[in-house]
């Protein structure tokens, strides 16, 4: 899921936002009346931000996206699977969190290895 900051967008884009992310079961973007987007209000974390991941959810979640991909997800279900998905990422967060600091050192290291072995004028 891509987090998008409007901080630094216009006033009447920020309102728009937060307007169409009142409806609980979320709200469709339409153009040209095809829908576009689907606006999903964000969930609060759990209280002490430990929600337990289950079997059940994961499998839930899994139907989700097979329903999704089947073309049959139905907005609610689309609401419901953002915040099943959020609640998965927190979960490997806290249990399997990603090296991406040992990733990035690496990923520099070979850029640096690459930029000194290429020969003069290339």
């Amino acid at each position: 899921m891509t987090h998008v900051s409007l901080d630094g967008v216009a006033e009447s884009v920020r309102q728009f936002v937060l307007a169409v992310a009142v409806d609980p079961a979320g709200s469709v973007l339409e153009l040209d009346g095809r829908p576009v987007a689907w606006v999903v209000p964000a969930a609060p974390p759990a209280a002490n931000g430990d929600e337990a991941w289950t079997d059940a959810k994961n499998q839930r979640r899994c139907d989700l996206i097979d329903r999704k991909y089947a073309g049959s997800l139905t907005p609610p279900e689309a609401v419901e699977l953002a915040r099943l998905q959020e609640q998965m990422l927190r979960h490997r967060q806290r249990v399997a969190p990603l090296p991406l600091q040992d990733a990035r050192r690496l990923h520099q290291e070979l850029l640096t290895r690459a930029t000194s072995q290429q020969p003069e004028g290339a």
